[in-house]
């Protein structure tokens, strides 16, 4: 059984200056076979759509009866799971590309919204040969990425994350295709790359149970008072990590992404250690200063999600 939890695209929402986000896990479509799931994903990709806004997300997170999108809520991914590749230096033909990487498995690519000529951006969606438990995700994710030479986003800790929906999106380069191999064998997976889990549980908060973690998170968002920053850019910024900033701009391969969520994260972690009670906002603001700069590459991307991810972090950990 394959199935994805359903979402609302994000709306802006003018009177209060952000994002809001459906968080309501009871959209469920189910699929008795890949061939019928990826089906349905072909047929997505053909309806046209302006673009991300018009959207909705999908995740292959299966949640607890009656709750909404949490990663404490996450039961198992149901058979599938999904790389965003942004930063990959293609030469030649894509399908190619990726076929000469890992084609044996069974897998469809397809683009995103912001996907261009000049730099193609797409998803991977793979087929899994068992639903994946959450106490295995982690682990299933870290692998993945060791597997695929780390082509993707390996810092996600998200057990709910969202994709957007194939579609014939204006102005982009759409593309989709599907490649026939064999399904990822779960266990064989996790055993070529073994994972210590005690890397989740290093820190003291990481050790509490769910709801004592997040009253320590909001005690410490409390103690936030020190609002003597002012800036007028990232350039005078004096959360600004310019060592992580020169490393980005030196990248000439892949890792962009990796990269600037690094710099999310020190941003945040160093207004949190001087007091400062920064937000996601302020945050993709910067970010995207600097990007204006050194390609655009997130022109197009709502990084509003990463920023928050990049806060919660900080708030649990510090910088990286």
């Amino acid at each position: 059984m394959y199935s994805m939890t359903i979402f609302k695209s994000p709306r802006w929402w003018d009177a209060q200056n952000r994002f809001v986000y459906d968080n309501k896990t009871h959209r469920r479509m189910d699929f008795e076979s890949w061939d019928k799931f990826t089906l349905f994903l072909y047929k997505l990709s053909k309806r046209k759509l302006n673009g991300k806004q018009d959207a909705e997300l999908i995740t292959p997170a299966i949640f607890k009866p009656d709750t909404t999108r949490k990663n404490e809520n996450v039961i198992q991914w149901s058979g599938w799971a999904a790389v965003d590749v942004d930063d990959l230096v293609i030469e030649g033909d894509l399908e190619d590309v990726l076929r000469d990487r890992f084609g044996e498995y069974d897998y469809v690519v397809y683009s995103t919204a912001s996907s261009t000529d000049d730099h193609p951006k797409f998803r991977v969606v793979f087929n899994t040969d068992v639903p994946i438990d959450s106490t295995k995700l982690r682990h299933f994710w870290y692998a993945l990425n060791q597997e695929l030479n780390e082509i993707g986003d390996a810092q996600t800790k998200d057990l709910a994350r969202m994709y957007y929906i194939p579609a014939d999106y204006d102005g982009a380069n759409n593309f989709f295709y599907r490649n026939s191999g064999e399904p990822i064998d779960l266990a064989v997976l996790l055993a070529k790359w073994p994972y210590d889990d005690t890397r989740n549980a290093q820190s003291f908060l990481d050790r509490l149970p769910p709801a004592f973690r997040e009253q320590v998170i909001e005690y410490r968002k409390g103690k936030l008072d020190n609002t003597n920053f002012v800036w007028t850019s990232y350039r005078d910024c004096p959360f600004w990590p310019k060592n992580l900033a020169v490393e980005y701009i030196s990248i000439s391969g892949t890792g962009w992404y990796r990269q600037m969520y690094r710099i999310m994260i020190a941003v945040a972690g160093k207004a949190i250690e001087k007091g400062y009670p920064i937000t996601a906002t302020q945050i993709v603001e910067l970010c995207r200063q600097f990007d204006i700069e050194t390609g655009k590459w997130y022109e197009n991307r709502p990084m509003e999600v990463e920023a928050n991810n990049a806060l919660e972090y900080a708030y649990k950990n510090g910088t990286v």
